[in-house]
């Protein structure tokens, strides 16, 4: 299809319209959520939580808890795949400069016989928690580990998760189910008003 085709179809791009009505729509009805939702509402905690990277901090939680990501097989089983995508994505220079990527950060977002052991440890004594190290790695081609980080202090002072410090130093990082429940309000309500045409 030509670039000229896409706009030529009334039709087609009148849909095309209302796809975009809805999801720009839903996207800011989930940044104002999570903002009323804040316990916090410090200019600075706002301003991280209207970030992209909120956002994607919150699909991942999702996700784990979509999947039912819950014992220490299944994690480790995410992060087998999560180096295996590493692997893949190193043969790949050009997807990494488009990713704006280098081999040294492909290198620090694996799991090694360093860290996996730690992520696995933290999750059996602590059923879903993740290490804020190991979660940046998890996160490596969406967010500087900085980015995750400071997120993360937002998304605490906000009252959306915990973080507490082990006896060996480690920050875990545990959610307490807001971001989310409040992205899985977003994605329902994001796929209902597409099926019915409606703008949520």
């Amino acid at each position: 299809m030509s670039q000229l085709e896409i706009f030529d179809d009334s039709a087609e791009l009148g849909a095309d319209l209302n796809l975009l009505e809805c999801m720009t729509a839903a996207r800011k009805a989930f940044v104002e959520r999570i903002c009323e939702e804040s316990a916090s509402k410090e200019a600075h905690v706002i301003e991280m939580l209207r970030l992209d990277s909120a956002y994607q901090l919150a699909e991942f939680m999702y996700l784990l808890r979509a999947r039912g990501i819950a014992s220490e097989a299944q994690i480790r089983l995410l992060a087998d795949l999560h180096n295996d995508y590493i692997v893949n994505l190193a043969r790949d220079e050009q997807k990494m400069a488009r990713l704006g990527l280098n081999p040294n950060h492909l290198l620090d977002a694996m799991f090694t016989s360093d860290t996996m052991p730690r992520l696995l440890q933290h999750w059996r004594e602590h059923p879903g928690a993740i290490d804020q190290s190991n979660l940046a790695r998890f996160l490596f081609a969406l967010m500087s580990a900085e980015t995750c980080r400071k997120v993360l202090v937002a998304c605490e002072a906000a009252g959306f998760i915990r973080r507490q410090k082990t006896a060996a130093g480690a920050l875990l990082v545990v959610s307490r189910g807001v971001l989310e429940d409040i992205f899985g309000e977003y994605l329902r309500g994001l796929r209902q008003s597409i099926a019915t045409g409606a703008t949520p």
